[in-house]
């Protein structure tokens, strides 16, 4: 596993809305945004699940192959009229579960009037760089 630098965990929070992304059986990608989350630590990510159709379907089995990507917009032009970006992609090991202490750490953090239908915890892997410049799509962590 690897640990989110506290520069990710900050952007993740700050957007508030990320892309999830899954993979089918078939091989095809799925992407969704995704509000409801908790960064349990830095290695372990929450993701509650309301409305998931494609993406619970995906994460039926163990251990599949994940990714979240973040990104907000920083003060500071790099060129005249153009905002920083700054963003990160997090591929992990996620697990579709509803019933445990992460399921139930999630459902509290979700409102009562969602459904509520379970929590895919993540286990961080690896941590890219997706920010505009020489070192987009480098490994961090």
């Amino acid at each position: 596993m690897a640990n989110m630098p506290e520069k990710v965990i900050e952007n993740i929070k700050e957007m508030k809305t990320v892309a999830f992304v899954t993979v089918g059986d078939d091989g095809r990608p799925n992407v969704v945004p995704v509000q409801n989350m908790i960064i349990k630590d830095p290695e372990t990510v929450l993701i509650g699940d309301n409305f998931f159709k494609k993406t619970a379907a995906n994460l039926q089995k163990p251990d599949r192959n994940v990714a979240i990507c973040s990104w907000v917009e920083r003060e500071g032009a790099l060129a005249k009229g153009v905002l920083k970006r700054e963003g990160y992609q997090v591929k992990g090991v996620a697990n579709y579960t509803t019933e445990g202490p992460d399921y139930e750490a999630m459902k509290k953090a979700m409102s009562e009037k969602l459904p509520r239908k379970g929590c895919v915890t993540v286990k961080v892997t690896e941590v890219y760089e997706v920010s505009p410049g020489p070192n987009a799509g480098s490994q961090i962590a």
